[in-house]
């Protein structure tokens, strides 16, 4: 219990008036005076502390969500299909056919002419885990050459095609190599915009500065047939301009330096999107209606190094030693939410492969940076049912996304945000708790959380899950 400002005086006063006969050590959480004080400030921050803590696994969760969806439409429309014994009828074909060229023509609705990815890079998009569509395109072609009679991701995952190894392209690379794609929340993380003619974080209200950090890092952008400017470091194989838009189209793509948010240089430059002097022209005719001086800005040709960059060793790339196959980690501003400056640091990806960066083993966390290339895993596996389970509990008429079912800014660390986390499945939550720094209570999940397949009675599921997840999940962003 608390005890009032004015005692708590006069006890000090008079104990340091009066000698005591007797000092008795304070009870933990009930101490009297400074102590007490002391300790229940230390409450009330730890617990604060805390709800944001479960405020954030609602960020988390929401992207890992993503991910979990998105994993399941792809991974049912290129390869799962392909083991149903059931014949797949034509509105079957046509419905995967179009979930596959979503990915690539997304926004084209908006703006015909904009850029669509480049056809190397198309079997990327479509590819449940993105692996690099530089290095899957050395395995489409033997996969061409070949009489196996089955699709492709299938040949190269579980078909015939499985232990096919190419010595341009080891297989350790096309695992290592998967090329993130943000999610709705983590795609405005990003976002820059045109103020009095300089380029600032939308967020943040910080002036890009492309100076800052490591020699030789190459800041690349795109702008989406929204007009929004989206922007970020480069790292080969990990993340590229593909990435900030999920695979959809853009009206603009390139490279470019600034110091203090004013442009100084600007590259045409994109190897998955191969954009034109004309689409440059247009976006410099954007940033020039928007109050920036072009008279000062040095537009630079791209060159064959720039779009066939050799990889390079290790002890040269330190990156390339940590990359896998999870995508790069949700990342936030700085100034967005206060952290302990304590926290523990990145965690490598376990895994990765190297033979000059030992092994340890971490467990992931929830950095919260304003740019930056390490990664948090990808979404742990999800069961079908238990995404059937949420779709069909959610309907049509409601929003996936959290930011659009509540009333509510996300402000603080209180209130109904926390729980929406509760809605998702227990695999995605544990996750998410963990990725946070908050273990779940339980050591050991309760019996009760999920029976096994085989023992879950499912008379209201269809015999075969993988028909509703292509045709009733809604389209990620």
């Amino acid at each position: 219990m608390g005890v009032d400002a004015a005692p708590d005086r006069m006890d000090a006063a008079s104990s340091w008036m009066n000698p005591p006969v007797e000092v008795s050590s304070p009870v933990a959480g009930g101490g009297g005076g400074e102590d007490g004080a002391a300790t229940k400030l230390q409450k009330v921050y730890r617990s604060y502390r805390t709800r944001r803590k479960l405020a954030d696994s609602a960020v988390v969760v929401e992207e890992l969500w993503w991910q979990a969806l998105d994993f399941a439409r792809l991974s049912h429309s290129t390869v799962s299909f392909f083991d149903d014994p059931k014949p797949e009828t034509v509105a079957s074909r046509w419905n995967r056919v179009s979930l596959n060229a979503s990915k690539v023509g997304q926004g084209l609705s908006r703006d015909g002419k904009a850029l669509k990815l480049a056809f190397q890079h198309w079997i990327e998009a479509i590819d449940p885990r993105h692996r690099y569509g530089h290095n899957l395109h050395f395995y489409y072609d033997v996969w061409c050459q070949s009489q196996a009679g089955q699709p492709f991701f299938y040949w190269l995952d579980i078909g015939e095609g499985k232990d096919v190894d190419l010595p341009e392209c080891p297989r350790a690379r096309l695992k290592k190599q998967c090329i993130k794609y943000l999610g709705p929340q983590e795609r405005e993380l990003y976002e820059y915009i045109v103020t009095e003619g300089k380029i600032i974080h939308k967020h943040s209200g910080e002036p890009l500065d492309t100076s800052q950090g490591p020699k030789g890092t190459k800041w690349i952008f795109v702008m989406s047939t929204t007009k929004k400017l989206y922007a970020g470091k480069k790292e080969r194989g990990v993340f590229q301009h593909s990435s900030f838009l999920a695979g959809g189209a853009t009206i603009a793509a390139g490279r470019f330096t600034a110091e203090n948010g004013v442009i100084k240089s600007i590259w045409a430059y994109s190897g998955h999107y191969k954009p034109s002097a004309e689409n440059l022209a247009n976006f410099m005719n954007f940033l020039e209606e928007n109050g920036v001086d072009l008279k000062e800005v040095e537009v630079r040709s791209s060159t064959n190094e720039d779009y066939y960059e050799d990889p390079v060793p290790n002890k040269q790339n330190p990156l390339a030693t940590v990359m896998e196959s999870n995508p790069p980690q949700l990342i936030l501003p700085q100034n967005m939410i206060e952290e302990d400056k304590a926290s523990e640091p990145f965690s490598q990806a376990e895994g990765a492969e190297s033979d000059n960066v030992p092994k340890v083993q971490t467990k992931p966390t929830y950095q919260r940076t304003l740019s930056g290339g390490l990664k948090s895993p990808r979404a742990a596996d999800v069961p079908r049912e238990a995404i059937l389970e949420r779709v069909k509990s959610k309907g049509e008429s409601k929003s996936y996304q959290l930011g659009h079912r509540l009333s509510l800014k996300w402000s603080t660390g209180v209130g109904p945000r926390i729980g929406c986390v509760k809605d998702y499945p227990m695999e995605l939550r544990m996750q998410a708790l963990e990725m946070v720094n908050l273990s779940p209570r339980a050591s050991t999940p309760s019996p009760s959380w999920r029976l096994p397949a085989c023992l879950s009675p499912t008379p209201n599921l269809p015999s075969s899950p993988l028909g509703p997840i292509q045709t009733s999940l809604p389209q990620p962003s």
